[in-house]
């Protein structure tokens, strides 16, 4: 009997797998692509997700459909449109993305990732571009939360043919809503009026919704869940039925829309050390010499999207699969999406005495907002636009209070330049910087006491 049972499953016509394109790779602005052919052909739909980092519930749906599979149609998936948002938890830390769909790209990372967006429109048949905002649309108005947002009531394309935006809003609003048993939660129409001049929403003509309508003449909605509801898995299913239910329309048809959102587990990870393998665990220390090269090759846990590694004081946010030279003590922080589920430290071997400095002393930094400790004539690799932050200085763990100073850096918006750099953010930029103050290719980070002798001090080394 199992013999037959696998013979009839093998008759079984199954749909394709997904295609995957990765750009940007091991940028903080690595961008994925999945693209899911039905058995039978028809509309695509693209499924925008993570455009702000700082809105789980709508990358976290998308990342679910990246795996369906489907019956009739066509889905072009990006679940994490903005990595290195996502990961720092962050609405845009270069700037909103969801403002730039304009037609002046420039070669910004950021604008890079919008112009392959914009060719994944060209293949689509309609756009959800899925959100978390705050509060209730329904009972604030000046919220987007719980929310289908449309641009016009009634849009009229290039060729005078219209796309009747509001009608199809409305028609998957009460399939929705009727399947969501607190009312509290019930979503909510809301057209910004995008078009008209003299719409409070000015803005909206720089997003990626309007783009796709102007340009392309798709339907296109912004998916609004409300940041307000705790827990994501409730704003993942809202998302899921608004998606589902478009799909409909479009006649998509899938076999299996998951909607659980499971805790990432972290396993191990497999790490080379100069080219030699190792498998580490959460917690585990790995022992290496000054300057030895790491790479972090593989992550295996319960998730395969959205998960990162990041050697901090070295490379960027993404480090995975990039090869690092380690000249200080640090740690592996591997990260799904946001949220930190192991780590692993680094410890440099053999280290000279001058490891236990006479009187302890010790930078306090951020690195793209990862705090460091870093040790008396340390030096630190920094590549552009790396930004760091100057904290305190510390003698055996207490702050000194003395002012620290990056020579060879004035920030452009200080009115004297008072020598104490503490608590500005620095972006690092080989052009901002004096070359008259670098010793020997880098640059003194000090510390001064009052009597102006300098106590400690760190380097600072500009990579490519």
């Amino acid at each position: 009997m199992r013999f037959i049972i696998i013979i009839l499953a093998l008759l079984i016509p199954i749909s394709a797998a997904a295609e995957h394109e990765v750009y940007f790779k091991g940028s903080n602005y690595e961008l994925d692509v999945y693209t899911i052919k039905g058995r039978t052909e028809g509309n695509t739909m693209l499924i925008l997700g993570g455009i702000q980092g700082d809105e789980p519930g709508g990358f976290l749906s998308a990342d679910l459909y990246a795996e369906l599979k489907l019956e009739k149609g066509n889905l072009i998936v990006i679940p994490r449109a903005n990595l290195k948002s996502v990961i720092l938890f962050n609405r845009g830390t270069d700037g909103d993305m969801n403002r730039l769909f304009t037609d002046n790209i420039s070669e910004s990372d950021m604008e890079k990732v919008v112009g392959v967006i914009i060719e994944q429109m060209k293949k689509s048949d309609i756009f959800l571009n899925l959100h978390d905002g705050w509060g209730f649309h329904k009972t604030n108005p000046k919220r987007f939360g719980q929310s289908i947002i449309v641009d016009e009531d009634t849009f009229t394309c290039s060729d005078n043919s219209t796309i009747e935006l509001g009608d199809m809003a409305k028609d998957v609003l009460a399939k929705v809503n009727a399947r969501i048993d607190d009312e509290d939660h019930h979503l909510a129409f809301f057209n910004t009026h995008t078009g008209d001049p003299k719409s409070p929403h000015p803005s909206m003509r720089q997003t990626a919704t309007w783009y796709a309508l102007q340009n392309f003449c798709i339907p296109s909605f912004g998916i609004e869940a409300s940041k307000n509801i705790k827990s994501d898995e409730l704003k993942v299913l809202y998302h899921n039925y608004v998606v589902n239910e478009f799909m409909k329309i479009l006649d998509i048809v899938p076999e299996n829309p998951p909607i659980f959102v499971a805790p990432a587990i972290f396993d191990s990870a497999l790490i080379t050390i100069n080219g030699e393998s190792q498998t580490v665990r959460n917690g585990d220390v790995i022992k290496v010499e000054r300057g030895a090269i790491v790479s972090v090759k593989h992550i295996e846990s319960n998730y395969t999207r959205g998960v990162s590694s990041d050697i901090l004081g070295f490379g960027n946010l993404n480090d995975t699969d990039r090869e690092i030279p380690v000249t200080f003590d640090t740690k592996v922080v591997f990260r799904k999406d946001s949220e930190k589920f192991a780590e692993v430290a680094i410890e440099i071997e053999g280290k000279p005495t001058a490891v236990k400095r006479p009187g302890g002393y010790h930078f306090i930094i951020s690195i793209d907002d990862q705090l460091l400790r870093i040790a008396d004539k340390d030096t630190l690799k920094l590549k552009e636009g790396t930004v760091l932050r100057l904290h305190r200085l510390e003698l055996n763990g207490k702050p000194t209070g003395m002012p620290i100073n990056l020579r060879g850096w004035v920030s452009k918006n200080a009115s004297t330049n008072d020598g104490d750099d503490r608590e500005r953010n620095i972006t690092i930029n080989k052009g901002d910087m004096l070359e008259r103050f670098a010793e020997n290719g880098v640059y003194p980070i000090t510390a001064e006491n009052v009597n102006e002798i300098e106590a400690a001090r760190i380097y600072l080394e500009i990579v490519e």
